[in-house]
């Protein structure tokens, strides 16, 4: 059985991550974990273990099975089988640590099976840390309902939720959590650490050229890309859309696909597939708006990216990332009015350079005041030492 860590030595956090690099590298999960990492990796001995590839990738991203040194951590890739990550126990009773970190708290991966293990006493039992990572949103919990609110009520009945504490990274989101659960666990809240980059060189946009549009994310439901395509349909002047991000739902994807080859000549919409981390700020920066209407997020890397990179966000009114307009750094609008993002779009499209430029320095300034009034890094080595019972 796992021991946990020596007393005085660092406390040891093994978290189980379905997505952490080199698969999905520049996933939000994945980037607030390896933020987290970084900053803490002298108070804690972080291990991680994570699928072998990227959802939807053939072939093995693994360099081999044992533990490597990544981001202040070491992580070990598990292949993933039809019941979950294969020798899930054996990793979970022969690595010592403090406390477990899961992450995704309807994952069929990781969490369910790390959970099913402990409830059966077939790991050792240690606290556990569940990040949500936003999945009990209105938005995210209106997809596939039934199936959620099942699996909840099995896993609240079956006590596989015994001594676990929910993680949230923001007060929106603990609400959401006490809500659905109707305060039934144990909620800590303390937000996802991230660091601003060095400013990309940014191109202003040729006089008449289209509109360059981002889509950096998964292409799945709760991304919304369909809507964003249907928006599409309604603008006006002549748009790209650039769509970076690997399909996680490939019917959806598909269907995106079909809708974006409906749309009019003006319109050019185009599928990249996955980028790294490394190439997002430069790609974005080469953009003049991030156009990503999801149905809700729980912080928003790819905002936070996207306006970093000193690209104006067009977004939902369902993130933590609100009044975007009156600090000129983009907008966030309420889905029911689609009309009112295309309308928005057309009046980017009409901007001088000199004015979009005033957006872009806004869109920069609101990422640094994010970062300056953080204070994560402190909130999230409390929460990890109580968790751990240091």
């Amino acid at each position: 059985m796992a021991l946990s860590s020596k007393e005085g030595a660092r406390p040891s956090v093994l978290v189980l991550m379905g997505c952490f690099s080199p698969g999905a590298d520049a996933s939000g999960p994945n980037q607030s974990l390896r933020a987290m990492c970084e900053a803490l990796g002298e108070d804690f001995d972080f291990r991680i273990a994570a699928r072998d590839r990227a959802f939807g990738a053939r072939e093995s991203q693994s360099t081999g099975p044992g533990w490597r040194r990544v981001s202040g951590a070491r992580a070990r890739y598990l292949e993933i089988g039809p019941l979950g990550a294969r020798g899930l126990a054996a990793l979970l009773n022969e690595t010592p640590h403090d406390l477990l970190m899961l992450n995704g708290f309807f994952d069929r991966e990781f969490t369910l099976p790390a959970l099913i293990l402990r409830r059966g006493r077939l790991v050792t039992r240690r606290p556990v840390l569940l990040s949500p990572r936003g999945e009990f949103g209105a938005g995210a919990l209106s997809l596939k309902a039934g199936v959620k609110r099942a699996w909840l009520a099995s896993a609240l009945a079956c006590g596989l939720l015994e001594g676990v504490t929910l993680h949230a990274t923001g007060e929106e989101e603990a609400a959401d959590i006490r809500r659905a659960l109707a305060g039934r666990l144990p909620t800590v809240t303390a937000p996802n650490a991230r660091f601003l980059f060095a400013r990309p060189t940014t191109q202003a946009r040729a006089p008449g050229a289209p509109l360059r549009l981002a889509f950096l994310g998964r292409i799945s439901r709760i991304k919304n890309l369909d809507f964003a395509l249907k928006v599409l349909a309604r603008v006006k002047a002549p748009v790209i859309y650039d769509i970076y991000g690997p399909d996680s739902d490939p019917a959806y994807a598909k269907a995106c696909q079909t809708l974006a080859a409906s749309l009019p000549s003006h319109v050019t919409v185009r599928f990249h597939g996955e980028v790294s981390n490394a190439e997002a700020p430069a790609l974005l920066a080469a953009h003049d708006l991030l156009f990503l209407p999801t149905l809700g997020e729980n912080f928003g890397h790819a905002i936070f990216e996207a306006l970093a990179a000193g690209s104006p966000a067009l977004i939902s009114d369902r993130t933590p990332w609100r009044g975007l307009e009156a600090r000129q750094a983009g907008g966030d609008l309420p889905l029911e009015r689609p009309a009112l993002f295309a309308q928005a779009i057309d009046r980017f499209a009409a901007m001088s350079p000199a004015d979009f430029l005033a957006w872009r320095d806004g869109a920069r300034l609101e990422a640094e005041r994010e970062t300056v009034q953080s204070d994560a890094v402190r909130q999230l080595r409390e929460m990890l030492l109580r968790a751990c019972g240091r």
